[in-house]
């Protein structure tokens, strides 16, 4: 089968700039004693640690939990900000579910090659054995980039540091624990079948 078509990864550089105000949606990643990272709209965010009511309310929330936050962006990059938090919002959305399933390592059904794809927060990166042939941010929700609607969740990749309009996008049209099934809206490879692969 053919590969599914990824730019390489290259360096993120954060270009300091003044602060600009925020408000996006996205999923909290991880939380740690220094701060948290959030992705939202398409962005990595630092959300540095500073005792406000915000970021406790960040803190209390499950990883991979879906949410609007808000504040002062600086140290913007190509694909990454640090945000000042002024406030977060639960937000209730079908592709949380679909986020945390998806997680973990998935082979295409047949592939007679040692290739796989591996999915960690909103980062889908592509594997031979245990080499890193590419990596993308993951954007869900119900439409593609290009604004076509797939009908339930759609996952659009941007390549780290590659050419913005080489996107991809997959519609989830089967998912269980074992099983995954995503179908190509940007290319011409039709449903493509994953199984999961286990420690």
């Amino acid at each position: 089968m053919k590969r599914l078509a990824m730019i390489g990864v290259a360096g993120l550089l954060a270009l300091p700039v003044q602060a600009e105000d925020f408000t996006g949606r996205g999923w909290l990643l991880v939380c740690g004693e220094e701060g948290c990272f959030v992705n939202a709209a398409g962005t990595n965010l630092w959300v540095p640690a500073d005792g406000s009511a915000a970021e406790a309310s960040l803190r209390e929330l499950e990883p991979l939990s879906a949410v609007e936050v808000s504040g002062d962006l600086s140290d913007i990059g190509d694909s990454s900000a640090t945000l000042a938090l002024r406030d977060v919002v639960l937000i209730d959305t079908p592709d949380e579910g679909n986020l945390r399933e998806i997680q973990g390592r998935w082979r295409p059904l047949g592939e007679a090659t040692p290739f796989h794809i591996e999915i960690l927060g909103v980062d889908w990166s592509e594997m031979s054995m245990e080499e890193e042939l590419s990596r993308a941010m993951m954007v869900l929700g119900p439409a593609c980039a290009s604004g076509v609607e797939p009908g339930g969740t759609a996952i659009s990749l941007y390549p780290y540091g590659g050419d913005p309009e080489a996107i991809a996008c997959w519609q989830i049209e089967y998912l269980d624990d074992r099983t995954l099934v995503l179908r190509d809206f940007m290319g011409d490879q039709g449903a493509v079948e994953f199984e999961r692969l286990l420690d």
